[in-house]
């Protein structure tokens, strides 16, 4: 039955033992003998001071027990929160990418190559970016950044390779590296040819550039020639610019280095004053002008440019502008006959004849009115337009280093 408890007039438990005390072991246990016997817990402290060693020591350790598997639980949850690797792939793949474009730059003024002083810039970039990429504890936004900042490095160091001169005007470009293909992309490739018997029938040779390379230039001479088929684009309506370099073996008159049908297109050839002279058909009729002042030795190369619009006609050697012609009007002129052009010699060789014989454009195919180019010739390229002072200089800075 339920006991009304009073703590007043309970009666306590006795102290016995499962033992006999003849054993000499003291009481360990409490016998209840009375409905309402009970122990005063009111104070634990007295309690735990009361209470056997083993008593109190086991307690401790099951409240130790329970710390630790509170700690324990605590690091469970905070290992079971994944963990996002740090990603490096971008910025591997563009480490591989810099670093190919690094070793195969070149520096120096030449068309491709670039600036002086611009690889080591781009070097110091590709460094910082292997530095991160290297950092086993790089964050996820340091590797981010790095790949940014290598690709605004890659860029800025694309942007100092020396560019092509008005590329998008360039109608023929032959670099005569071993043959006479056309690079400029339009495929006005020449063939080599023999010049007339006039001159002696001379085919063109490859030899030493300006550099001294082999094979990277050809030789004239004897009427030699590189020609190339006709082509409405190599006849340009309104202007011109062409560019060569060139190593005049002899002087005399007539050294013809390239033409169009002659006067009745465009030439320009050496004279006798070893002067560079410009002649073009226009709609207000021929106009011949040489460089003025300026002469050419032998055995020595010169960049050499000439330009033609209605107003203007431009001589430099060098990268220099050494004349400027304004007497001169009208547009260019359309050939009327489809005559292919041609380089070392004034026409191609199989209109020469060995007598007197105008066309209906006035050519006379004979030996006193032709002429050929004796010496060596390099980078020969057509604009269709007229290159300004500047990009004739950085023409000319562009191929004279190779």
């Amino acid at each position: 039955m339920p006991c009304a408890i009073n703590r007043h007039s309970s009666t306590k438990p006795t102290a016995i033992s499962r033992f006999r005390r003849a054993n000499g072991i003291p009481t360990k246990a409490l016998f209840f003998n009375s409905v309402c016997s009970l122990i005063n817990l009111s104070k634990p402290s007295t309690l735990m001071k009361n209470l056997p060693v083993s008593v109190t020591a086991l307690l401790r350790s099951l409240m130790a027990l329970c710390l630790l598997l509170v700690v324990l639980q605590a690091c469970k949850k905070n290992d079971d929160t994944p963990v996002t690797p740090i990603d490096k792939t971008a910025l591997k793949a563009r480490l591989d990418s810099a670093n190919a474009l690094y070793t195969a730059a070149v520096e120096g003024t030449a068309i491709g190559r670039y600036e002086t002083g611009s690889k080591a810039t781009f070097k110091t970039a590709i460094d910082a970016a292997t530095t991160v990429n290297s950092d086993n504890a790089a964050t996820q936004t340091a590797v981010n950044n790095a790949n940014v900042n290598l690709g605004q490095a890659i860029a800025t160091f694309k942007s100092k390779q020396v560019a092509e001169i008005a590329p998008d005007k360039l109608i023929l470009h032959m670099l005569f590296n071993g043959d006479a293909t056309d690079v400029s992309g339009k495929g006005f490739n020449g063939t080599l040819k023999a010049g007339s018997a006039l001159w002696g029938a001379g085919t063109p040779t490859l030899t030493a550039d300006r550099f001294g390379v082999a094979n990277k230039a050809y030789h004239f001479d004897k009427g030699g020639n590189i020609e190339i088929p006709y082509n409405s684009v190599l006849n340009p309506s309104k202007e011109i610019t062409i560019s060569m370099w060139i190593k005049r073996d002899t002087t005399r008159a007539s050294n013809y280095l390239l033409a169009l049908n002659r006067w009745n297109g465009y030439k320009v050839q050496l004279q006798e004053a070893n002067k560079v002279f410009f002649t073009v058909k226009t709609t207000a009729g021929a106009k011949d002008k040489d460089d003025e002042s300026v002469t050419l030795a032998n055995n020595k190369w010169y960049h050499i440019a000439v330009s033609y619009k209605s107003g203007e006609m431009n001589f430099y050697i060098d990268g220099t502008l050494v004349k400027s012609w304004t007497d001169v009007t009208g547009d260019l002129a359309p050939v009327k006959s489809t005559i292919n052009m041609t380089i070392g010699q004034d026409l191609p060789t199989s209109l020469y004849t060995a007598n007197e014989k105008d066309d209906a454009d006035g050519n006379n195919f004979n030996g006193p009115w032709g002429g050929y180019y004796t010496g060596s010739m390099d980078d020969v390229r057509i604009y269709n337009v007229v290159l300004t002072s500047t990009q004739i200089t950085s023409l000319y800075n562009a191929e004279k280093s190779q």
